[in-house]
């Protein structure tokens, strides 16, 4: 009888800590910190094995909460990733199972013998222990995890419902006597653990609510940023879309669009067309990327000159058009040209622009009508320059 104790004792508790291991994440590294859990595990199951030896197992059965419970919970304490109150859930979660398996070996001893009987009553928690493990697994160890992380308050409330549950079934099993002299009790003792699993299952189900809930809240926050991320997405594509890449002003696609709602709203405005005098020279006599520089001051001044007139539009290498929709009538080419010359100042001599420019609806109905029209008399004054020379 005495070794069948002790190899209770041992099975119970190697069965015990491992659940612990299952549920309680340790703090780094883990792997040293595991090693010190099981060494001390095995100590603190010497001693109660010394216990059941020389003091009884009557004694043992008395302060095993002192002697082998207790000293448990500080361990994993100390060494888990959470707090008190979480630690003390999850041992009281592995109770839970422990009480069923005491209660299946109490049993089986006596419907077999009718008295303890150690080998018997291992064999049935080792059964129950077996039963358990997968449910805990895959059930019970991802929820409570997710508990653990989301739940801050409430644990204490949790561990006193699981407390009275196991206070119940110790008194039942074991005072003032045990079970074995009061045989017609084990059906109150079967009623309670079932109290304790359906207690059990009604936090668990009540987190699964707050958990669906939570979870909803995060998929509408998760909605909510990746809407945003594709309305600014959008906007930079659109940015892309409507802008050129160099100069950063409207790009040919934005012009045609913008021309026809302005043909389409009946709005008078007037097409400037430009293209510059001189910018295979600076091309030639420093590179390309001077040239580019040069297109994007060219295009920063049109847009200071034209102001809250109108807008920029690249057309196509060195040539811009600008459509104003105000100062039409007061318009004069010749003072622009002066305003563009006078604000381009820079490292680079600026070369002059040729203009030319068609309003509509007085030169034309369309986009490409008007376009042709202004690009023909900046192609003129161009011409005209090159007979000066």
């Amino acid at each position: 009888m005495f070794n069948a104790d002790i190899l209770r004792l041992v099975v119970s508790h190697v069965f015990a800590v491992y659940f612990f291991l299952l549920l309680i994440p340790l703090k780094d590294p883990k792997k040293r910190n595991t090693i010190i859990i099981i060494l001390s595990s095995l100590l603190l199951i010497l001693i109660n094995a010394f216990i059941i030896t020389y003091l009884g197992l009557s004694f043992y059965i008395r302060f095993y909460f002192i002697t082998l419970s207790i000293p448990h919970i500080l361990l994993f304490y100390f060494l888990s990733n959470y707090k008190f109150s979480k630690v003390v859930f999850a041992l009281l979660t592995v109770q839970v199972f422990g009480n069923v398996a005491i209660i299946n070996g109490l049993l089986a001893s006596y419907i077999f013998y009718g008295e303890n009987n150690g080998l018997i009553d291992t064999l049935a928690r080792v059964l129950t222990y077996a039963f358990f493990l997968p449910i805990l697994i895959k059930y019970i160890r991802p929820i409570y995890i997710k508990m653990a992380e989301i739940l801050t308050k409430g644990w204490w409330i949790l561990n006193f419902a699981l407390l009275l549950s196991y206070a119940l079934a110790y008194f039942v099993l074991f005072v003032p006597n045990p079970i074995f002299e009061r045989p017609n009790y084990f059906i109150h003792a079967y009623l309670g653990l079932f109290l304790s699993l359906v207690i059990y299952s009604i936090m668990f189900s009540l987190f699964n609510e707050i958990k669906l809930k939570k979870d909803t809240e995060h998929d509408k926050e998760i909605l909510s940023m990746k809407m945003n991320t594709l309305v600014k997405e959008s906007a930079e594509m659109t940015t892309i879309a409507l802008n050129d890449a160099l100069t950063g002003v409207k790009n040919r696609y934005s012009l045609f669009r913008q021309i026809d709602y302005y043909i389409e709203n009946k709005q008078t405005f007037l097409v400037i067309f430009m293209d510059l005098d001189n910018l295979k020279e600076i091309n030639d006599n420093y590179d390309h990327s001077i040239g580019d520089i040069y297109l994007k001051d060219f295009a920063k001044v049109l847009k200071e000159v034209i102001d809250n007139q109108g807008e920029v539009y690249r057309f196509a290498g060195d040539e811009f058009i600008g459509l104003l929709t105000k100062g039409i009538d007061d318009f004069n080419k010749d003072e622009f040209k002066s305003d563009v010359r006078r604000k381009m100042i820079g490292e680079i001599p600026y070369g002059d622009m040729s203009l030319g420019y068609a309003i509509y609806p007085l030169d034309g109905d369309s986009a490409d009508e008007l376009i042709n029209l202004a690009d023909q008399a900046m192609y003129a004054e161009k011409k005209l320059k090159k007979n000066r020379r």
